[in-house]
């Protein structure tokens, strides 16, 4: 399976998920000097490769709270101060979009890789046990814009459901991890196996991941 999923795909579906600052553990860089110029990002107190901000990620911006924080794609890192940033793009091919200009502005780079590597790690164990029913290796699975959409779905109930700890029943957050897990449900369930067990060209059998059961080793 390869899965492409990147924080900016979480922000295309919930663009209010990095508002507000985000999980403090995942936070990456941070900082108060911010200057944003056609999609030149710069920090001169920054070292961005050295706090592990990669391409995908997602940069907050914002001038008073981070609840008002405006998000950005972060298309390269260009040096340990600057990198190319985009406004949210309709997709991950698309040209990049300037955002607003400021100055002095204050910003951070969170993450919620971990989340997503959770959910793929899930979803692999699922083709994995189709996979070997059928005699073919997980690595033969063509890719499919369906495995990041899945795990995209998965990582943003995985996040709301940390959000809303501790919270009552009718937290918000409970509320959208409810919500993305039924989603993420349906997504997985979508997702077809073909097997082309002749090498003719034509699937003999096709198999759907709604039927597996995860069994704990």
């Amino acid at each position: 399976m390869s899965n492409e999923c990147k924080d900016r795909d979480l922000l295309a579906i919930e663009p209010s998920l990095f508002a507000g600052g985000g999980f403090q553990s995942q936070q990456l860089a941070a900082g108060t000097d911010g200057g944003l110029a056609g999609t030149t990002f710069t920090s001169a107190a920054a070292d961005f490769g050295a706090a592990g901000v990669v391409a995908g990620m997602v940069l907050c911006v914002y001038t008073t709270a981070p609840a008002e924080a405006r998000s950005c794609e972060v298309l390269s890192v260009d040096s340990d101060t600057s990198m190319t940033v985009s406004a949210l793009r309709a997709n991950a091919d698309g040209a990049a979009i300037a955002p607003q200009p400021g100055s002095d502005l204050k910003y951070y780079v969170q993450t919620f890789q971990p989340q997503i590597a959770s959910a793929e790690a899930a979803l692999a164990e699922k083709l994995r046990q189709v996979s070997e029913a059928e005699g073919i290796a997980p690595s033969d699975f063509a890719d499919s814009s369906q495995f990041g959409q899945a795990v995209a779905l998965g990582a943003l109930a995985a996040v709301f459901v940390a959000r809303a700890a501790n919270a009552s029943d009718t937290d918000p957050h409970w509320i959208k991890a409810e919500f993305y897990r039924r989603r993420h449900v349906a997504a997985v369930a979508a997702i077809r196996l073909a097997s082309d067990v002749n090498g003719d060209g034509v699937a003999e059998r096709t198999r759907t991941l709604g039927n597996v059961t995860l069994r704990r080793a």
